[in-house]
């Protein structure tokens, strides 16, 4: 298991696929911080004029909008980057050459999932360090719990994504309709999101999470809040994990 874990990590690198995903959030964490701080400067350069007045920017905007933006188009990368996980392997016969040794099916994808969801964790967790102290260089510190919460819904949602795509680049036949089935259930439980939240069900929907981004930054939401869709989304990655394995038995290569 630990040389396929191995395989898996270089060939993802040298491939460019795991740099991709972590660029874009690092290019968020280096760009928001200072948008926020120096955002009437920059409003004021292009609306010569104009008087506009913005309300002072706060650490916690900034960290926010770093974790907001990388949830939307930095989930629509980790897409990209992993509709081909398992369906490309599949088209080009490289499962078939994998499975052909000693090495069994749970292995294969287990493998891939415990790759994809270190790279999210620790990609994640290491461009918010880059982006807390960013934001404490520019306008003060964020507290430290705010920021691990707000951080931790972030990296849950974002395994639960990748959960969603390597489940379908499992079962279908190309890299394309598994990416195109996991794009259409990102942007359904966002619109979901707008029917359940204010209903009893947000206690346990995932998207919750993204929803609940600025308000734990800011101190006006805590754990308790999240707790419920948290335990949901991580369960759910173990289970569309488990079904993916349960289907990729039955698939012939």
């Amino acid at each position: 298991m630990k040389v396929l874990i191995l395989k898996e990590f270089r060939s993802n690198w040298r491939s460019f696929r795991y740099p991709a995903f972590l660029l874009v959030i690092l290019f968020f964490a280096l760009l928001d911080p200072p948008m926020i701080a120096y955002m009437d400067e920059i409003i004021g350069y292009f609306a010569a004029g104009m008087e506009i007045n913005f309300p002072d920017p706060t650490p916690a905007d900034a960290f926010a909008s770093y974790l907001s933006d990388a949830s939307q188009i930095g989930l629509m990368v980790l897409i990209f980057v992993l509709m081909g996980s398992v369906a490309k392997e599949k088209e080009t016969g490289v499962a078939g050459w994998m499975l052909s040794k000693p090495v069994s099916r749970w292995q294969f994808l287990g493998a891939k999932f415990v790759v994809h969801c270190l790279i999210i964790i620790f990609g994640i967790l290491a461009c918010s360090v880059l982006a807390y102290f960013y934001t404490m260089s520019l306008l003060g510190a964020v507290p430290l719990d705010q920021a691990v919460l707000g951080t931790a819904a972030l990296i849950s949602f974002a395994l639960l994504i990748a959960s969603i795509t390597f489940f379908f680049s499992t079962i279908l036949k190309s890299p394309l309709q598994a990416g195109g089935a996991a794009i259409f259930i990102f942007f359904i439980s966002g619109i979901l999101n707008m029917l359940v939240s204010n209903s009893a069900a947000a206690d346990f929907y995932p998207n919750t999470l993204l929803a609940s981004i600025l308000p734990l930054v800011n101190g006006t939401a805590g754990f308790s809040d999240i707790a419920g869709p948290l335990a949901v989304t991580l369960g759910l990655c173990l289970l569309l994990f488990i079904m993916a394995g349960l289907i990729f038995r039955k698939i012939e290569l």
